[in-house]
C-alpha cells in the first residue's frame, strides 16, 4: 500500500491545498463553471438494507457495480472537468472489488488526481481506508440506529473505537425517528479516540415508501434550532449555524453546478445530487453538504470555516 495521507510530505500537502484558492478565483473572477465536489457511487451493492436508503434496492441491476476500467475512466473524466474533491459512496464502497483490485486501489489512484478524496461508509467494515477524509454514518443511539440501519450499531461502534484515522467524522441523517438522539449520541461519541466531529443532514424522501421518516415543517424547525443550540454549547458539530438556519425553510441559494455525480453504470451527471437518482424536490432538500458548498462559493464565513475544518485543518 502506498503512503497514507497522514504521512504525506509538506510538498504533497502544499500541492493538494493550493487548488482550493485557485478554484474560487476561476469561479468568481473568470466565471468558469467548474465543479467543486463529485459524488462517486462506485457500487449500489451493500451489506445493509437501511430504511432511508434507495440505493441498495438497485443492487440487482445489470450495472450495479463498476468495473475497475470504468472507475478509472470516470475519475480521469472528473479530473478533466476540474473537480477538486471526490467523495466515494454506495451502496457500501469499502466492499467494492474487481478481480484482484480492491477499493483501496481506487482511493490511491484518486489521491493522485484530486485535492481531497473522501469516503462515506456504513462503518461495518474495518475503517483503514487511506482517504483524506472518512465519514461513518451513524443514525442515532443503538435502538434507533439498529432499527434504521439493519441492526449494525455494535459492529459500527466497534470499528469506530478501533479506528486511528486522523480525519474521522460521523455523519448523521436526521429523520423523525432519531431526531432526539443527537445530543446523547454526541455525548457517547466522546469515548471514540479518533472522532473529530459530526456533520448532519436532513432525510430526503426518494418516494420509495420511506416518506414517514421525513420531518414535518415544525419538526424540521425545532430540530435545526436544537442543533444550532448544541453547536453554540460547544458540541463538535461542523455544520455552520448560518446554513443550518437557512435550511429551516431552504432559503439558501443553491449553486448546483458545483456538483458532479457519478453512478455505478459510469453515467456522469452535472448538477443536483438527486438528478438521475430520484425525484427532485427543492422544497424538501436536506442536503447540507450542498448548502455548505454553495455558501462557501458565496463566501459565507461559516461555510468557509466548515470546509476548512473538514478538508484542510
Amino acid at each position: 500500500m502506498s503512503q497514507p495521507p497522514w504521512g504525506s510530505s509538506f510538498g504533497t500537502i502544499l500541492r493538494r491545498t493550493v487548488p482550493f484558492p485557485l478554484f474560487f478565483l476561476r469561479r468568481r473572477l473568470f466565471g468558469q463553471r467548474i465543479p467543486l465536489l463529485a459524488s462517486f457511487k462506485v457500487t449500489y451493492r451493500c451489506n445493509l438494507s437501511c430504511l432511508g436508503c434507495p440505493f441498495h434496492r438497485r443492487a440487482e441491476e445489470e450495472r450495479a457495480s463498476m468495473s475497475r476500467e470504468t472507475a478509472l475512466a470516470c475519475l480521469d473524466a472528473l479530473k478533466r472537468f476540474g473537480a477538486l474533491i471526490v467523495v466515494f459512496e454506495g451502496g457500501e464502497p469499502l466492499l467494492w472489488r474487481d478481480g484482484s483490485y480492491s477499493f483501496h486501489d481506487l482511493v490511491e489512484y484518486a489521491r493522485r488526481l484530486f485535492a481531497r478524496v473522501a469516503v462515506t461508509t456504513n462503518g461495518t467494515v474495518a475503517l483503514d481506508v487511506p482517504a483524506d477524509v472518512l465519514w461513518v454514518s451513524v443514525d442515532g443511539l443503538k435502538e434507533a440506529h439498529d432499527r434504521l440501519r439493519s441492526g449494525s450499531f455494535d459492529r459500527v461502534w466497534s470499528n469506530l473505537r478501533a479506528s486511528r484515522h486522523p480525519r474521522l467524522f460521523v455523519h448523521f441523517t436526521i429523520n423523525r425517528e432519531n431526531r432526539n438522539d443527537i445530543r446523547p449520541l454526541l455525548n457517547q461519541l466522546r469515548e471514540i479516540p479518533a472522532f473529530r466531529g459530526m456533520t448532519l443532514q436532513l432525510f430526503y424522501p426518494y418516494g420509495q415508501g420511506e416518506a414517514p421518516l421525513a420531518l414535518s415543517d415544525k419538526e424540521r424547525k425545532e430540530t435545526l434550532e436544537e442543533v444550532i443550540a448544541l453547536k453554540r454549547q460547544g458540541f463538535p458539530i461542523l455544520n455552520s449555524p448560518g446554513r443550518l438556519r437557512a435550511m429551516i425553510r431552504n432559503s439558501w441559494r443553491c449553486h448546483d453546478d458545483i456538483l458532479i455525480n457519478v453512478d455505478p453504470d459510469g453515467t456522469i451527471t452535472k448538477g443536483c445530487y438527486v438528478k438521475s437518482r430520484g425525484r427532485i424536490n427543492c422544497r424538501e432538500c436536506g442536503f447540507s453538504p450542498v448548502s455548505e458548498a454553495s455558501g462557501a462559493l458565496d463566501l459565507h464565513p461559516g461555510s468557509l470555516k466548515a470546509g476548512w475544518s473538514i478538508f484542510l485543518k
